[in-house]
C-alpha cells in the first residue's frame, strides 16, 4: 500500500473527487500522522501493509478531517482497530 493509494481511497471515504487535488496537502499531512501514529501505538511495519491496516489509516483520516484547533479525537472503532493491529504486530 502506498501513501498514493491512501490518499485515493481517503478522498473516496470522504466523498472528495478521486481526480481533484485541491485538498491533496491536507490529507497527506492527516495520512502522515495517522500512520505515525499506529507506529507509535506498537504497529509494526508490517502489519501497517496489512489490509486493516489500509480501512484504519482512511477511518481515522475520516475521524480527524473536520477537528477544529486544539482537538485530537479518533472514533472507538478506530481505537478497536488500532489495538488489533499492534496485537497483531506482537503475535505475528
Amino acid at each position: 500500500m502506498t501513501d498514493a493509494d491512501l490518499l485515493v481511497e481517503c478522498k473516496k471515504g470522504l466523498s472528495l473527487p478521486e481526480d481533484g487535488t485541491d485538498f491533496d496537502g491536507v490529507l497527506m499531512q492527516k495520512i502522515l500522522a495517522v500512520k505515525s501514529f499506529l507506529k507509535g501505538a506498537g504497529v509494526s511495519d508490517a502489519m501497517l501493509n496489512d489490509d486493516l491496516a489500509f480501512g484504519v489509516i482512511v477511518l481515522g483520516v475520516t475521524d480527524i478531517w473536520n477537528l477544529t484547533g486544539g482537538e485530537t479525537r479518533f472514533s472507538p472503532a478506530f481505537y478497536v482497530m488500532a489495538n488489533q493491529l499492534a496485537y497483531r504486530s506482537q503475535v505475528v
